[in-house]
């Protein structure tokens, strides 16, 4: 295993977002959400750097968020792993800035009633 680099707990959850990129705008699955960053699966993705703009909702609540992020890294089709487990393809995004100005704290709040439950 390698070394853990994430600032922030993460949570596996799926949920829609709604990505909007140089390249691409389509609704998609996130896989994962911290409060700084989520990974998207899809298979078109934007380059490492890119900013793009992503619209979900989530909770219980259904809280409306939107996110500008950068891609930190995409993966452009699926890797399988030993006994067929897959990676699917997508991209690893940090968040850049948070809206409404609650949503960073509901974010938080959100992840450590799973993490509890966990």
């Amino acid at each position: 295993m390698g070394i853990e680099r994430r600032r922030f707990p993460r949570i596996n959850i799926k949920f829609s977002v709604e990505c909007r990129g140089k390249n691409i705008w389509q609704k998609a699955e996130s896989f994962n959400l911290s409060r700084g960053g989520m990974f998207i699966a899809t298979e078109k993705v934007e380059p490492p750097g890119t900013e793009i703009n992503i619209i979900f909702e989530v909770g219980k609540e259904r809280k409306l968020i939107q996110v500008n992020a950068v891609v930190r890294w995409s993966r452009i089709r699926p890797e399988y792993k030993e006994k067929g487990e897959g990676l699917p393809a997508g991209m690893g995004v940090e968040f850049l800035r948070i809206f409404p100005s609650d949503a960073k704290d509901f974010l938080e709040e959100l992840i450590k009633t799973y993490i509890k439950k966990m």
